[in-house]
């Protein structure tokens, strides 16, 4: 009896250690919501090793309110918290991230920095008077859609081939640094041709320009 109590023991240490030191969350139902998808030896917790092997967070409608949460999954790739309620959004340091969505997910404040592998970045139909985004070299699509902004800054992003900022406040673009840049969709602002600046060396299509 003693034997098999001791080989128990051990199982339950060796298990684990092997997973890792549990994981404490900020929001509940971003845990619940993790929990139903990742928890892999099934113990109502998450563990670092759990976390580690996430490359997409799909969590739609989950009730989640922070984003704190997310600097747990070191490793994740594709991130999509479309139709939550998440007012202040910071994100930084995910080496390995290449897309975020946040649409209609009534943020007023979004920050992204270091973020070296993103490429894609939807933002439509929230909030946003002002955005701030710094290190983030890769950006191919930004999608800021049905927001508030009044200004935006694009001299960063020099391999951007897709702009959408339709519907906003802005009066004028500059886009003279984005030299790889294809399509810009500025329709539902009241900005003329005349308003947007280009380099000599861009070649772009622009939808929704007031004559």
């Amino acid at each position: 009896m003693k034997i098999k109590i001791f080989t128990t023991v051990c199982l339950i240490s060796g298990l684990s250690f092997f997973y890792g030191q549990t994981l404490e969350f900020k929001d509940k139902n971003f845990e619940k919501a993790v929990l139903e998808n990742f928890d892999l030896n099934k113990n109502g917790m998450l563990e670092s090793l759990e976390a580690g092997m996430v490359t997409n967070l799909f969590l739609v409608q989950k009730g989640i309110a922070s984003t704190e949460d997310l600097r747990l999954f070191k490793n994740v790739k594709m991130i999509v918290l479309d139709d939550n309620v998440i007012p202040n959004i910071a994100i930084s340091n995910l080496d390995q991230l290449e897309l975020f969505s946040c649409t209609g997910c009534k943020i007023s404040s979004f920050k992204a920095d270091n973020l070296k592998n993103l490429t894609s970045l939807y933002l439509d139909n929230n909030l946003l008077e002002s955005i701030s985004l710094t290190g983030i070299p890769k950006i191919d699509q930004l999608t800021l859609s049905l927001n508030q902004l009044k200004t935006i800054n694009l001299l960063q992003f020099k391999v951007l081939r897709k702009l959408n900022v339709e519907h906003n406040k802005l009066q004028q673009i500059d886009i003279s640094g984005n030299s790889a840049l294809q399509t810009l969709n500025i329709a539902g602002n009241k900005i003329r041709k005349t308003d947007i600046k280009k380099g000599t060396k861009t070649e772009v299509t622009i939808f929704g320009a007031e004559e």
